[in-house]
């Protein structure tokens, strides 16, 4: 009896060691050959253990890997290649390639709606919403001096929202993603909303989780296996969202046309809404074969209101941030803005080429708060080399821009905010192609022009009309980050607003 207990101890040992065996044998020889180096990783898991107990931002742990592997460094997440981008150069060299100009879908977003917008669609379907984005968004006056009437309104009321605080403390999270929100508003459905709307505060919270479970699932997002898991509760709560998003977006619409009337097919839409539904209308009318589909109009309309808000909201609040933590910059600034525009008026747009330092400590706040660490994932689309590397269809190319925005190499003591590195001796401002904050490539962001727009119109009009302190007795300026989905955001902080005038 013992002997046999034996024997089957041993079997059972034995059976296993060989499905392990077998299960790292069938890893190694599956593995594409002269694939970019990287560090090693388990069968079926690659390199998420790693992952997991990284502590602190994984972007400045993945900038590591650059000091072992070079520039590009390639690793797999649960069976998922991703390809990682250190520097400037070769991110420029891979997105000037068309095979690496895809996007991945959110997975767990094709559960409750299979489907792209234009952020998500790669090929013919990109190449469709893209140009249409683009030249509704022109029509719109999007970028132009035309829509500044727009951005100035809403940036009034905003000041309006600060003033009536009569300088008391303030967290600028809420009246600045409010104000940058109803400038996309404008756009997509023709209107702005008053703050205290009740759609429009849902729609914002909706974003702010959206944004927050992205930023908690990681990779999970863009890899299909864990798509299936819906027992995780980030995936769950990601589907609950986005059924949450698709609900408050159709409302909107919905009211939208009840306000405007149906769309009229013989003028010109006034907002984006109405051109997508005319143009879509107007395509199956016509048998031509469209990519624009109510599930696509979903999708970009969600990749407008997430691309357009998060990343310039949270621009802004590092500008305040930094404003405080180096009041004699903000002197300077308001200094400069005095001696252009005056005290009679506000800034405008056609000041714009007349503030060069401005300009400068919007370049750096966008480079020192560093905004999209790890940019935007693309997907390679074909088989295809990169510097001599076989980059395999369907790998996740991930740009890590912090890594550009703090090479000591190109911005000495990258970690101090010097808007000087902007300006020649002149004080003209000095272009630097090293500054992506908006990506590179084909695939930079579509709302850069306006993001440009309403990031020089509202924070001039803010300096111009008001002085910005810590709240008295408050602790000294921090300027420690926390991380919002794809976005590195300034921890909350309170700040007061003096206006200057008073």
């Amino acid at each position: 009896m013992d002997l046999f207990n034996v024997w089957n101890h041993i079997n059972v040992r034995t059976v296993f060691l060989g499905f392990m065996l077998f299960v790292i044998l069938f890893w190694v020889l599956r593995r594409p050959r002269n694939l970019p180096p990287g560090p090693w990783g388990w069968p079926l898991l690659g390199y998420l253990p790693q992952l997991a107990r990284i502590k602190g931002p994984i972007h400045e742990a993945l900038g590591r890997l650059s000091h072992r592997y070079g520039s590009i460094v390639s690793f797999s997440v649960a069976n998922q290649l991703i390809v990682l981008l250190q520097d400037y150069e070769v991110m420029k060299e891979a997105f000037a390639q068309q095979e690496l100009n895809g996007r991945p879908k959110l997975e767990i977003c094709q559960i409750t709606l299979p489907g792209y917008g234009v952020l998500s669609a790669s090929g013919e379907p990109w190449v469709e919403l893209r140009r249409f984005t683009v030249t509704t968004l022109r029509s719109l006056g999007v970028g132009k001096s035309s829509f500044e009437e727009h951005i100035t309104t809403e940036t009034k009321y905003l000041m309006e929202e600060i003033r009536s605080l009569k300088g008391k403390g303030l967290n600028p999270t809420h009246v600045v993603e409010n104000a940058v929100s109803n400038v996309i508003c404008s756009v997509v459905f023709g209107r702005r909303f008053e703050y205290t709307d009740t759609q429009f505060k849902r729609l914002l919270e909706i974003l702010k989780e959206m944004f927050d479970l992205l930023g908690a699932g990681g990779v999970i997002q863009f890899v299909p296996i864990f798509a299936k898991m819906r027992f995780l509760p980030t995936v769950k709560k990601l589907i609950y969202t986005n059924l949450s998003l698709d609900e408050i977006l159709y409302q909107l619409l919905y009211n939208r046309n009840v306000q405007q009337g149906d769309v009229d097919y013989n003028e010109n839409p006034r907002d984006f809404a109405g051109a997508f539904i005319k143009t879509m209308c107007d395509r199956e009318n016509q048998g031509v074969q469209t990519y624009m589909t109510p599930s696509s109009m979903h999708y970009t309309f969600g990749d407008l209101f997430g691309a357009g808000t998060e990343t310039t909201a949270t621009t802004l609040r590092w500008a305040l941030l930094f404003m405080v933590g180096y009041p004699e910059i903000q002197s300077q600034v308001q200094k400069d803005i005095d001696s252009v525009v005056g005290r009679n008026r506000l800034p405008r747009l056609s000041d714009k080429s007349q503030l060069a330092y401005v300009e400068a400590v919007l370049n750096e706040v966008q480079r020192v708060g560093d905004i999209v660490p790890l940019g935007v994932p693309h997907k390679c689309t074909e088989d295809t080399t990169l510097r001599g590397y076989h980059i395999p269809k369907g790998s996740l190319i991930v740009a890590n821009i912090s890594s550009v925005h703090n090479d000591p190499a190109e911005w000495p003591d990258p970690s101090e905010f010097r808007p000087e590195r902007f300006l020649d001796d002149e004080g003209k401002l000095v272009r630097r192609d090293k500054l992506i904050p908006f990506g590179i490539g084909r695939r930079v962001c579509l709302g850069e022009h306006l993001a440009r727009m309403e990031l020089y119109i509202t924070f001039s009009c803010l300096m111009h009309q008001f002085h910005f302190r810590t709240p008295e007795g408050a602790t000294p300026v921090s300027f420690e980050a926390c991380y919002s989905g794809l976005t590195r955001s300034p921890a909350p902080f309170e700040i007061c607003a003096i206006p200057r005038d008073d």
